[in-house]
């Protein structure tokens, strides 16, 4: 107990050795921790989280407990970094939602006053939000801060990928001229094409029925008035900057009729690109580190923040995107890929997804079925179940149970409040 009132700051994800090696530098400050019991416990010692090293981090809690905000709060933290360190970092988050826009604002009235309670105060966070290229003008229209845009490059698509977005199968008619087509098409031009490439190759196929090959076209023309799929797609190093906190929000395509697998299709192309990236950009920091005894490459390290994540990485249905993410969460870490998962439901996620974290970070939840899942974690070092720390919890919106594999400790925290302002608060009718 007495470790608890200790003036110096808890950290999260850093062993022994890095912990006297760099003290609290590379470093986000997430919170304090919990004293006392009650709605209103005593705070006491900083609560901070390394992000110099790849880490597989799970968010987990119940709507409206506080997840999407304590992934706000890390990537303030991100955009704070000591120059030398983020330089060497980027982070990119998949926005499903479409509220992390609110980063580029300071934060305001209650939360204005509970930052300087805490001895903060209201700042904009410099990130880049980047949206699909055929919503970019209703974002411009509405007065929404957006950075740019971004679209996929149509000759990266893989015929699995295709066949993922229109929710087709190798047995279906359609999913067997599309490979063809892509095929086809591929052999012709190369990797520089575009969906009207693929609709010229569907037209002139000649073993497809004339209903197929119509039913295909549809498809093609319905992705190209998307505006996202284009001969040149953004570059991974565009969203991969150093120093950068991105924003990819994928969040329009949640309801767009005949877009539902986009959001999936982007998470796995980004998810691919850069772990392969990375892989390459690994061997040249190890050569330098024994030549000029530094770690450095053009690439920097990547944090991938997803919210919803259960969205893809499911354990009972496929996705696209799941096995890329599943070979983040298995050796991502050696190539210098973190991993930040946030989800509501944690009983729908991938069990690799929770067996495999090493920084556990749950608010408040009440469903027993996601109690359960995340149960999976309990370690031998843990002698409370979850369901009863779960139950000391304080009801108010902030509160979260820590539990961290490198130090072996579990740690009830308040989560400090954000520097900019909160876009995820729940919709009201009254105008202020």
């Amino acid at each position: 107990m007495q470790e608890q009132f200790s003036q110096e700051p808890a950290i999260l994800g850093r062993d022994l050795k890095d912990l006297e090696k760099y003290g609290k530098d590379g470093t986000a400050y997430l919170g304090k921790v919990v004293m006392s019991s009650g709605e209103k416990p005593v705070l006491g010692r900083e609560v901070r989280v390394d992000v110099s090293r790849p880490h597989l981090m799970l968010i987990c809690g119940k709507r409206g407990g506080g997840k999407s905000y304590t992934l706000a709060v890390l990537m303030e933290e991100m955009a704070r970094l000591d120059p030398m360190i983020r330089n060497r970092v980027s982070t990119i988050t998949i926005d499903t939602v479409g509220i992390f826009w609110g980063l580029k604002l300071p934060a305001k009235d209650q939360d204005a006053k509970m930052l300087e309670e805490w001895n903060l105060k209201a700042e904009e966070t410099n990130v880049k939000v980047f949206v699909p290229k055929g919503q970019l003008a209703f974002y411009q229209e509405k007065g929404l801060p957006v950075d740019g845009a971004f679209t996929l490059k149509c000759s990266e698509l893989e015929e699995t990928e295709w066949l993922a977005l229109f929710r087709l199968n190798w047995m279906d008619p359609q999913g067997v001229l599309i490979s063809r087509i892509i095929q086809t098409v591929r052999d012709k031009v190369g990797t520089y094409y575009g969906i009207e490439d693929l609709i010229l190759a569907t037209r002139n196929d000649s073993d497809a029925e004339d209903a197929v090959k119509q039913s295909v076209i549809s498809r093609f023309q319905l992705v190209n008035s998307w505006g996202l799929i284009e001969k040149n797609g953004t570059k991974i190093q565009e969203l991969a900057q150093p120093g950068t906190i991105t924003v990819v929000d994928v969040s329009s395509y949640r309801q767009t009729g005949g877009a539902e697998g986009v959001k999936d299709i982007v998470v796995a192309l980004i998810g691919k690109k850069l772990f392969e990236q990375r892989m390459l950009f690994r061997k040249e920091e190890e050569i330098k580190l024994v030549t000029e005894n530094k770690r450095s490459s053009k690439m920097p390290l990547v944090w991938l923040m997803i919210d919803e994540a259960h969205m893809f990485m499911p354990k009972d249905e496929p996705n696209i995107a799941l096995p890329v993410l599943l070979e983040w969460v298995r050796v991502g870490r050696q190539p210098g890929l973190g991993l930040i998962l946030a989800t509501q439901r944690p009983e729908k996620l991938h069990p690799d997804a929770i067996s495999q974290c090493d920084i556990f970070i749950s608010h408040r939840m009440t469903s027993q079925p996601d109690i359960m899942a995340v149960g999976a974690l309990r370690p031998t070092y843990m002698s409370t179940d979850l369901d009863k720390l779960f139950s000391q919890m304080p009801k108010q919106k902030g509160f979260a149970l820590v539990i961290d594999d490198n130090t072996e400790k579990i740690w009830m925290i308040k989560v400090r409040p954000r520097f900019s302002w909160d876009s995820s608060v729940t919709a009201s009718a009254f105008l202020i």
